[in-house]
């Protein structure tokens, strides 16, 4: 059965791919990108006290308190480009969040692409950028003048939060507070699980695949 969906959440551990596949995913339905990680760099390059202890919650790979994420997002969702609808990527990361946003608005559909720990420490503790954000990989997308960026020139550096104690941290957190959200979204019959572990483009066809059984 064709399904309406324009309201959509995408989860996934650090270094899954959901970057690449929002872009799948939005430019199919038509509909904006609301990353949570941009919201929060938004309000931290600000500067104010709020920026500040959150900066300093991400630096030490924590989560941000939920009554802060759940304002900033609903905000977000309540400006007119996302009257029409949405993919949410990185919100909701725990249950209290996902209640908010059932409360609030309520999604169609969860997209949960799934890696293992060992896979997402590989992809992360391997990768680098420049302050001008072009981001390059020691395995995958070496820059050809070593540790400078091949694009502007400038040094490339490990993000604070890339650093193996912090991803660890992240992923543990991530483990026990998305577990019981995907058990929430899966007893709504709202959850779809997509492997991964496969190459990116194998992942983006599986998808898309979906999408164009699925969306009416």
């Amino acid at each position: 059965m064709l399904e309406k969906m324009k309201k959509v959440v995408l989860l996934g551990p650090q270094a899954s791919g959901k970057s690449t596949q929002a872009k799948v995913i939005t430019d199919f339905l038509n509909i904006p990108l609301i990353a949570a990680s941009q919201a929060l760099r938004k309000v931290v390059a600000k500067d104010s006290s709020l920026g500040r202890k959150i900066k300093e919650k991400m630096d030490q790979g924590l989560l941000v308190p939920d009554n802060q994420m759940i304002t900033l997002i609903l905000g977000e969702l309540g400006r007119d480009h996302c009257r029409n609808g949405f993919l949410l990527d990185g919100f909701p990361r725990n249950l209290n969040q996902g209640q908010a946003l059932e409360s609030s608005c309520g999604v169609e559909k969860v997209f949960n692409i799934e890696i293992s720990d060992q896979e997402a420490m590989r992809r992360i503790l391997g990768r680098r950028m420049c302050k001008n954000g072009h981001v390059f990989h020691l395995e995958y997308k070496p820059s050809e003048k070593g540790d400078v960026c091949d694009i502007c020139a400038e040094e490339l550096y490990q993000r604070d939060d890339d650093k193996e104690e912090v991803v660890k941290k992240r992923l543990a957190i991530y483990r026990d507070e998305t577990s019981k959200l995907l058990d929430y979204y899966k007893k709504k019959d709202k959850l779809v699980v997509f492997d991964g572990q496969k190459d990116m483009a194998d992942v983006s066809e599986d998808i898309l695949n979906y999408l164009k059984s699925h969306v009416g």
